[in-house]
């Protein structure tokens, strides 16, 4: 059943918030608007096949006890990826329809991050067997903290999302962590995981006080983050970006640098 717009931007007030939905209003607030609620075209880009997929590749390994083999990990991360790249082709089969990474033209880009995704597959593989002391958390019912979902409030917003996963770290204790692909936030950028830390002690009167990323791109997680889920932050993000979503304030923020990476700058008539 097809909506309009004014209908969707009305359904956008109540909607939950995420992580993703607020960094992507925070950023720039009418890319927002031209993404989820006109749903403008996006282009295509082959780095996200590649993402979901070593996402889908990570979550399997874990959830069998890490016991699968290399190349059965490395099937789950292909068929995604393929499943992903096609849906992109039947969106957008024109090469100029597709965002480029650097100097690969974005259809053609497709065959060499398959290779990185395949290759980063295998450096998580590699990183946890030779880490086996960075273990899973598990809940009370013994239930492994896997693409962990959460449903919480966070100053009277309603906020959902799922955690990659928290780790049982030998030196920091309850950890949240999350797989990038790509590049990783600085680390004063700790937006993500305060609030993956926060999730995890509302639902489990759990303390992550630290937090990281797995780095597709080292092989590794990251430097570890100190994380502070007291701190009237997360509080002032999501509270800004509800209010503005239901007062319909969509302003424009143009960068030369974001609106190169945007989805729907075609759309956008004030990209920069």
């Amino acid at each position: 059943m097809s909506t309009t717009i004014e209908e969707r931007a009305e359904a956008y007030k109540t909607k939950p918030r995420s992580v993703s939905q607020t960094k992507q209003y925070e950023q720039c607030p009418y890319g927002y608007y031209l993404a989820r609620i006109a749903r403008e075209p996006e282009l295509q880009a082959a780095w996200l096949a590649q993402g979901v997929a070593v996402h889908a590749a990570a979550e399997e390994w874990e959830k069998s006890g890490r016991r699968m083999q290399l190349d059965d990990a490395q099937a789950v991360y292909s068929k995604v990826f393929t499943r992903m790249a096609n849906e992109g082709l039947e969106a957008e089969p024109d090469e100029e329809g597709w965002q480029a990474s650097g100097p690969y033209p974005g259809f053609t880009d497709l065959e060499r991050r398959w290779s990185i995704g395949m290759g980063q597959v295998a450096s998580y593989v590699d990183w946890y067997k030779a880490h086996p002391d960075e273990t899973i958390w598990k809940s009370a019912d013994g239930v492994p903290a896997i693409e962990q979902r959460f449903d919480i409030e966070i100053a009277g917003v309603k906020v959902i999302g799922f955690i990659d996963q928290v780790i049982e770290h030998p030196r920091h204790g309850p950890l949240v962590r999350d797989i990038k692909t790509g590049v990783i936030p600085k680390m004063d950028d700790t937006f993500q995981l305060d609030v993956y830390a926060l999730a995890m002690n509302k639902l489990y009167d759990l303390e992550c006080k630290a937090g990281d990323y797995w780095s597709g791109k080292s092989g590794k997680p990251s430097r570890v983050r100190k994380l502070d889920i007291h701190t009237g932050h997360l509080e002032d993000v999501f509270g800004r970006m509800d209010e503005g979503v239901k007062s319909g304030d969509f302003t424009p923020k143009p960068d030369p640098e974001k609106c190169g990476r945007c989805p729907v700058q075609r759309s956008c008539a004030y990209a920069a």
